[in-house]
């Protein structure tokens, strides 16, 4: 019986426990997606892309935005909706167009224009890859008044970390440092029926999903006495879980965006 987009993570919590660094959901991550969705695109979409970027491919823009970041003060890697919040409040968390949700459909629609420069395309291209993958990361669509899980300490075996690094890096780094065969261990496991359900929707609602994520999944845990949170090992079962899927959709969800706009 085909499970879909899973992946292994038999030895995943003693590792974790041993861990003392970790590469983020940014550099790994993303790759990843960018990976799943060149396997994705159609023929003109490949096209455009490789006209676009010249030499390479996705996965080697997919991190320039976080590599640009300290240059450009505006919060566009993430959207602050409360846990508990059920619609996304667009004036109170997404102002100005200063969130990931408004990043996406901006980059989007820079990217579709026809008269735009090589420079400007290439700038959309990146950031549209990036912003894609950070929409699809439970932690960067919900807060706790705790800065996305950033305030939440946490521990994991012996070692100590936070637990939006949990989501963003450790819990990846730890399923397969080689992130090209992950990759491919992924897009695998994606059935015809999955990417049919996922190749619809928009920024904000792959956004709002990744907040009810948070909300089931990342944010259900309990307080110790010490204020720290105790990570058990089914909890990071569940959440490994949770990044394979959503590193599958991000990656089928920006092939869809791609196959549309150069179709």
């Amino acid at each position: 019986m085909r499970l879909g987009c899973t992946y292994s993570f038999a030895v995943l919590f003693l590792a974790l426990a041993a861990h003392s660094a970790a590469i983020g959901w940014g550099p790994e991550g993303h790759k990843v997606t960018a990976l799943i969705a060149e396997k994705h695109l159609e023929r003109n979409a490949k096209a455009a892309v490789k006209r676009i970027l010249g030499s390479g491919g996705l996965a080697d823009v997919a991190n320039i935005a976080d590599e640009i970041r300290n240059e450009r003060a505006a919060p566009w890697h993430f959207v602050n909706i409360p846990v508990n919040a059920k619609t996304l409040d667009r004036a109170r968390f997404c102002l100005a167009g200063n969130c990931v949700v408004a990043a996406a459909e901006r980059f989007r629609d820079e990217l579709k224009r026809p008269d735009g420069s090589p420079e400007t395309q290439r700038k959309a291209l990146y950031n549209l890859v990036h912003f894609v993958g950070d929409l699809h990361q439970p932690l960067h669509c919900a807060d706790r008044h705790d800065r996305g899980g950033n305030d939440v300490k946490v521990r994991l075996g012996n070692r100590r970390s936070n637990l939006h690094r949990v989501w963003d890096s450790d819990i990846i780094e730890e399923q397969h440092p080689d992130f090209e065969s992950f990759a491919r261990a992924l897009d695998a496991a994606i059935t015809g029926e999955e990417i049919r359900a996922w190749s619809d929707g928009t920024p904000e609602s792959w956004a709002l999903e990744s907040h009810r994520l948070a909300r089931e999944v990342a944010y259900r845990f309990q307080l110790q006495p010490s204020g720290d949170v105790f990570l058990g090992q089914r909890y990071v079962r569940q959440s490994a879980s949770v990044i394979d899927l959503q590193l599958c959709r991000a990656g089928i969800r920006l092939a869809f965006v791609l196959n549309r706009i150069f179709q």
